[in-house]
């Protein structure tokens, strides 16, 4: 769908998967009031584990965080003046980065209130302010961009797919690191493809105990207060693109926000391709993408995850 005024087209679609439920949760709101001449928009895919309550929550939250903050607001008065175009760009960084902190407070505030201790979620969000992408993100979840890239002699493009966020996984040097400072364990499970999982503590001796301990494939996330003390984070990796001014952006073409359902079967570079293959057949690119991902885990003969995928088609940046 292309909203009037706009510079952009945006689908998304779902799939449960071979899941009893469905945990993924996403957000688009096209239009957010600035200065009444810029563009701006908000997207966000959420990936729950331990059901659906901490990415249901995390749904409801961002968009009013985000408006209510303080560095929202500086950001509305700055951004039509002259000048200043450096601080402008760490206004809205710093507007990304307080959604995330007051949302992971408040998400914290509701497990207590319904026991939910180890519901989390992980966050992939893209804040479109003008020609800006701020990008921000927690654990595995993805955004990629498709660009036109000009080979020398090249008299039409290439598309190409760039990654915008690197996984949070628990083996990484500094995040192991944090992990370990706070009293927490990495482990490679042999019963989960020897994958790194954060563990609170002892976590065979807290289990003896009658415990619920909890483990995660990822090492930053909303919510998860039982991880919280042991190294989690909730601190975002946030990336700053202005189009118009780096070379390199100034044709974007596909932003993919998308689960970690879709990623861990799908190369970067096939997603942008997919994708623009389906636009050009007028189909719905999130569809396209979410519907090759499950016949890729079929042909693995594997389980399919809740797959969930947000696209957004851009015009040329001039």
């Amino acid at each position: 769908m292309r909203w009037p005024g706009s510079n952009w087209t945006v689908c998304a679609y779902q799939a449960m998967g071979d899941r009893k439920t469905q945990e993924d949760r996403f957000c688009v709101a096209p239009s957010l009031e600035l200065d009444g001449r810029t563009e701006c928009a908000f997207f966000g895919v959420f990936d729950g584990t331990v059901g659906d309550f901490a990415s249901e929550n995390v749904k409801e939250l961002v968009l009013p965080k985000l408006l209510e903050s303080a560095s929202w607001r500086a950001l509305r008065q700055a951004w039509g003046r002259p000048g200043d175009q450096e601080g402008k760009d760490k206004m809205v960084e710093q507007t990304l980065r307080d959604m995330y902190r007051t949302v992971d407070e408040s998400l914290l505030a509701r497990c207590a209130r319904n026991t939910q201790h180890y519901a989390t979620c992980t966050s992939v969000t893209l804040l479109l302010v003008g020609d800006v992408l701020a990008v921000g993100h927690l654990g595995d979840s993805r955004i990629i961009l498709g660009k036109d890239h000009w080979e020398p002699g090249q008299s039409t493009p290439t598309l190409v797919g760039e990654q915008l966020t690197l996984d949070h996984k628990p083996d990484q040097e500094v995040e192991r690191m944090r992990i370990e400072k706070c009293g927490g364990m990495v482990e490679r499970l042999q019963n989960h493809n020897n994958k790194p999982f954060i563990r609170g503590g002892d976590f065979l001796m807290r289990k003896a105990l009658g415990e619920q301990p909890m483990q995660l494939q990822y090492s930053r996330a909303f919510g998860a207060k039982d991880l919280k003390i042991f190294g989690l984070s909730s601190v975002p990796d946030v990336k700053l693109i202005r189009m118009s001014r780096d070379p390199a952006y100034k044709h974007v073409r596909f932003l993919i926000l998308a689960s970690d359902g879709l990623w861990d079967v799908m190369p970067t570079q096939q997603a942008v391709v997919l994708a623009q293959h389906a636009y050009s057949q007028d189909l719905n690119p999130a569809e396209a993408l979410v519907r090759q991902a499950i016949l890729e885990v079929s042909r693995r003969k594997g389980r399919a995850d809740n797959i969930t995928a947000v696209v957004i088609q851009c015009d040329p940046h001039p």
